[in-house]
C-alpha cells in the first residue's frame, strides 16, 4: 500500500501544479482577452498591425537578452536549488549586458523597415520594454519554475499581461484618439512596473540575489537563447512580411487572428510550464519515465488543442460583433487556423522532451528549418494569395515540424 502510495505522488503533484498553473493561465487568458479586445478597438487594424509587426522582430531579439541564463537557470537550480541566489544575480547582470547592444543595433536598423518607422522616442520605448524590462519579468517565472513553487509561478505570469491591461485601459481614456506613440510610452510604463513587482517577490521568496558571472556556458546558453529566439521567430516574423506585401490594416487583421489562437492556446502553454522543469528532474533519475510522462502530457495536450479548435469553428462568427465591424474578415481567418492549437500542443510537448534528455540541439535544428520554411513559403504565397497565403504557409510547417519533433522523440526513446 505504502509503495502504491508513493508511486501515486508524483502523479498527484503534477495534477495540483497544472490545477494551479490552469488558475493563473486562466486568469491570463481574461486579461489577454481584455488587452486584444481594447487595443484593436482603440488603435485599430492599421494602428495594431504595426505594433505586431514591430513587436514580433523586437521580442524575437530579446530572447538573446540574456543568453539563455533562464533556461540555464532552471536546469541548474532543479538539479541544485542551493545555487538559487546565484543563479538569479547572473541572470539579472546578463539580461543588463546583452540588452544594451541588441538595443542599439535595433534602434539604428529598424527605422529602415516597415515596421520600424514609428518615432525614434516609440521606439525606444518598445526596446527598452522589450529586451530588458519585460526579459527581467520572465526572469522571475523561470525561477519559481525552478524551484517548482507553482501557485508563485503563477502569480508572475499573470502580473505582465495585467499591468498591460490596465495601461491600455488608462491610456484609452486619456489619449483620443490612441497613437501608437502614445501607447509605446505606457507599453514600456506597465512593462517596467511587472519586472520591479515580480522581482520584488523574488527577493521577498528567496533573497537578494548574489551578483556575479557564472562563467563557462556562453555555448550552451547561446544554444537555449537561440532555440528560443528562433521559436518566436516562426510564431511571429511573418507578421513584417504580412506588413510589407499587404499593408498594415491587413497585416492588423492577421496578427490579430493569431493573437486569438494564442489566447486560446494558452491551457496549452500552462501544461508545458508545469511539466517543464519535471522533465529535466525525470531526465536525471530515469529517462524512461521522462518519456511517459511527455506521451501522457502530448495526449492532454492534443485534446486541448482540440477542444480550442473546436471553439476557433463555433464561435468566430461573434468576432466582428466584439470587435467591430472593421474585423468583418476575422472569423474567415480565425477558422482557417483552428487546427493551429493541436499542432502548436503537440509540437511543444516533443520539444520540451528533446531538451529534457539532453538532446537540445535537435531541437534548435529543428526550429531552424521551421523557420526558414516559415518564412520562405510566406514570402512566396503571401503575395500569390494574400492572407489565406500566408496561413497555409503557417500550417503547413506547423504540422510538419510537430510530426518531425515526435518522430525524432520516439526513435530516440527506442532501445
Amino acid at each position: 500500500m505504502k509503495a502504491r502510495l508513493m508511486a501515486l505522488l508524483p502523479a498527484r503533484a503534477l495534477a495540483f501544479d497544472v490545477s494551479v498553473l490552469f488558475g493563473g493561465f486562466g486568469l491570463q487568458l481574461l486579461t489577454q482577452i481584455g488587452w486584444l479586445l481594447l487595443a484593436l478597438r482603440l488603435l485599430g487594424p492599421e494602428g495594431y498591425g504595426l505594433f505586431a509587426a514591430l513587436t514580433a522582430i523586437t521580442v524575437a531579439v530579446g530572447c538573446f537578452a540574456g543568453w539563455g541564463a533562464d533556461q540555464l537557470l532552471i536546469r541548474e537550480v532543479a538539479r541544485d536549488p542551493s545555487a538559487m541566489r546565484r543563479w538569479v544575480g547572473h541572470g539579472l547582470l546578463a539580461i543588463l549586458a546583452t540588452a544594451l547592444p541588441l538595443g542599439l543595433a535595433l534602434f539604428l536598423l529598424l527605422p529602415l523597415i516597415e515596421a520600424g518607422r514609428i518615432g525614434m522616442a516609440a521606439l525606444a520605448f518598445v526596446l527598452l520594454a522589450d529586451l530588458c524590462l519585460a526579459r527581467w519579468a520572465n526572469l522571475a517565472i523561470a525561477i519559481y519554475m525552478a524551484g517548482g513553487r507553482s501557485a508563485r509561478q503563477s502569480a508572475v505570469t499573470v502580473i505582465p499581461g495585467l499591468l498591460r491591461l490596465g495601461a491600455i485601459l488608462l491610456a484609452g481614456l486619456i489619449h483620443v484618439p490612441l497613437t501608437i506613440g502614445a501607447w509605446a510610452a505606457w507599453y514600456a510604463a506597465a512593462t517596467g512596473l511587472s519586472a520591479v513587482i515580480c522581482l520584488a517577490l523574488v527577493v521577498r521568496d528567496h533573497g537578494w540575489p548574489r551578483l556575479g558571472w557564472i562563467p563557462g556556458l556562453w555555448g550552451e546558453g547561446l544554444a537555449f537563447a537561440a532555440e528560443t529566439a528562433l521559436q518566436a521567430s516562426v510564431k511571429d516574423l511573418d507578421k513584417p512580411i504580412v506588413l510589407q506585401f499587404l499593408g498594415a490594416e491587413a497585416a492588423g487583421l492577421y496578427a490579430a487572428a493569431f493573437r486569438i489562437v494564442d489566447v486560446v492556446s494558452l491551457p496549452i502553454r500552462a501544461l508545458g510550464y508545469a511539466v517543464y522543469a519535471r522533465m529535466f528532474k525525470l531526465a536525471a533519475e530515469d529517462p524512461a519515465e521522462c518519456r511517459r510522462l511527455a506521451r501522457r502530457s502530448l495526449g492532454m495536450a492534443l485534446a486541448m488543442g482540440a477542444a480550442g479548435g473546436a471553439g476557433l469553428l463555433l464561435f468566430a462568427w461573434m468576432l466582428p460583433l466584439v470587435f467591430g465591424a472593421a474585423y468583418d474578415a476575422l472569423p474567415w481567418l480565425v477558422r482557417l487556423m483552428a487546427p493551429m492549437p493541436a499542432l502548436f500542443g503537440a509540437f511543444v510537448i516533443g520539444a520540451d522532451l528533446l531538451t529534457a534528455v539532453g538532446r537540445q540541439s535537435h531541437r534548435l535544428a529543428l526550429v531552424v528549418v521551421s523557420l526558414a520554411l516559415t518564412l520562405g513559403m510566406c514570402w512566396v504565397l503571401t503575395p500569390l494569395l494574400g492572407l489565406e497565403g500566408a496561413i497555409l504557409a503557417r500550417l503547413g510547417v506547423q504540422a510538419l515540424t510537430a510530426a518531425l519533433v515526435w518522430a525524432l522523440a520516439l526513435r530516440r526513446a527506442a532501445p
